[in-house]
């Protein structure tokens, strides 16, 4: 609260002192003085950071390879859209890795068509759900088969003489064998090499006896344990095969698959970010606000083309100390006044808060946004702005100037004139600002005729008085 000494000296007033005998409170005649009304109103204190106009977005546009510039196709101030091709470099002055790379980059294109409109993949996977299921009835089948005859009596009698023979066959070759048993190991290779051909002769001889009592054992429905555990086997591999082809099948559900969108979208981005590196292409909805790029201009990789700026939204970034961040919240109004434009007043809101302080020596600060709200076209991306904070707000209360507000031993009072002398009135101080003062209690009323030492027009402004109200009263 401002400080004022009881005793007041006003150019151009004479003072008469004379006590008042009522409520405790000195009057005192006067000759001339300059007062305003107490009115009813809204009072906001504030604090005042600077800061400058930025968008939205910005970007910053720059080549992805080396080449003459052929054309340029926007202007500043043009409004351009993501994904807008804004310049081109001439094909022939391109490396010959982003020439080659129209022909992958159309491929690509292709099979994302493909993807996207055809139904073969699906009408493969279920054909194959289909082998796999035929597998699996087949295998279900062949077990159950081993349990009865698969023939009649005389094609049983047929085996069972193919086993007595094979038989016979494998126990003379055995015997045989046998009979060289001592060439084994013996020093004349051929005496060996005879062995060797007479084992062979037996093995084969061994697996011909199987294969026919095994066949005999089918047909006649004496199936072996080997033979079901073999069956039994067979069924669980094709179950396996039939569950994994449902089960990719299923993913057919929804068709074309999000999967196989995805991978054909990644191959295509990837071929074409090869491909667009003969052009600039906008990353943002923005403004043309910077253009370095002119045609028949030879540029190098990261050579600076366009800078990009969203103005669909304005704001300006402020970096508040650790001490004036405690007074600041998302949410918070704020008045915004440009260098260029200083009788206008912008309506702006916090919208962001930074939960991180950034080091700069001993400084610490956070970055805080204050969003213009309703800009116009004199509102331009780099102004620099004072934006005011309103920390504090008071409405439909009793207003005075600030300055009409006089202390004396910590007790506030202000002087109303009445008549011709005026009385020093008690009252409890509420807000105050630059410019005028909450009263919130003491015996002053709207319409009271407080003695003022100045005025000028912010304080008729805050007050919602006019320059008639101003006088000497």
């Amino acid at each position: 609260m401002q400080k004022l000494h009881r005793k007041l000296t006003l150019i151009g007033l004479a003072m008469i002192g004379i006590l008042c005998g009522c409520s405790g409170q000195k009057t005192t005649e006067v000759q001339e003085i300059r007062t305003l009304p107490a009115t009813i109103g809204s009072a906001h204190s504030t604090v005042t950071f600077i800061g400058n106009v930025t968008g939205g977005q910005s970007a910053v546009l720059t080549w992805k390879t080396s080449g003459v510039i052929e054309t340029v196709n926007v202007k500043i101030g043009d409004m351009v859209a993501e994904g807008q091709v804004l310049a081109t470099l001439e094909d022939e002055t391109l490396p010959a890795a982003v020439i080659s790379s129209e022909i992958p980059y159309i491929s690509a294109l292709d099979d994302l068509e493909e993807v996207v409109t055809s139904e073969t993949p699906k009408a493969q996977a279920y054909s194959d759900l289909k082998e796999k299921e035929a597998a699996l009835i087949e295998a279900e089948k062949y077990q159950e088969g081993l349990k009865y005859p698969h023939a009649v009596i005389g094609d049983i009698k047929y085996w069972s003489e193919q086993v007595d023979y094979y038989r016979g066959v494998y126990e003379e070759a055995l015997n045989s064998l046998n009979d060289a048993i001592s060439w084994r190991n013996s020093p004349n290779k051929s005496e060996r090499n005879l062995y060797e051909d007479r084992r062979k002769i037996m093995l084969s001889a061994l697996n011909k006896y199987a294969e026919t009592y095994n066949n005999y054992l089918y047909y006649s429905g004496h199936a072996t344990e080997n033979q079901f555990e073999q069956a039994a086997a067979d069924i669980d591999v094709a179950q396996a095969e039939y569950e994994k082809a449902l089960k990719y099948f299923l993913t057919y559900e929804n068709y074309p698959r999000e999967q196989d969108i995805a991978k054909a979208q990644l191959k295509l981005d990837n071929a074409q970010s090869t491909y667009n590196r003969r052009n600039i292409i906008s990353t943002i909805n923005g403004v043309v606000t910077e253009i370095t790029a002119r045609p028949g201009d030879y540029v190098t990789l990261n050579t600076s083309a366009f800078r990009l700026d969203n103005t669909s939204r304005l704001y300006i970034p402020m970096d508040i100390s650790e001490i004036d961040i405690t007074k600041i919240h998302d949410g918070m109004k704020a008045e915004i006044v440009f260098d260029a434009n200083k009788d206008k007043v912008y309506e702006g809101v916090v919208t962001t808060v930074s939960a991180y302080g950034t080091t700069a020596g001993s400084r610490v600060t956070f970055q805080t946004l204050v969003e213009i709200l309703e800009p116009d076209d004199l509102v331009k991306i780099g102004m620099t702005a004072e934006v005011n904070m309103v920390i504090a707000e008071v409405e439909n209360v009793l207003l005075v100037p600030a300055n009409a507000v006089f202390t004396d031993n910590g007790s506030s009072y202000v002087a109303v004139k009445r008549g011709n002398s005026t009385s020093d009135i008690p009252v409890t101080v509420g807000l105050i600002t630059d410019t005028v003062a909450e009263i919130t209690g003491g015996y002053l009323r709207e319409g009271d005729e407080v003695v003022v030492p100045s005025v000028d027009s912010s304080i008729l402004k805050a007050m919602g008085l006019n320059d008639e109200q101003s006088g000497m009263k």
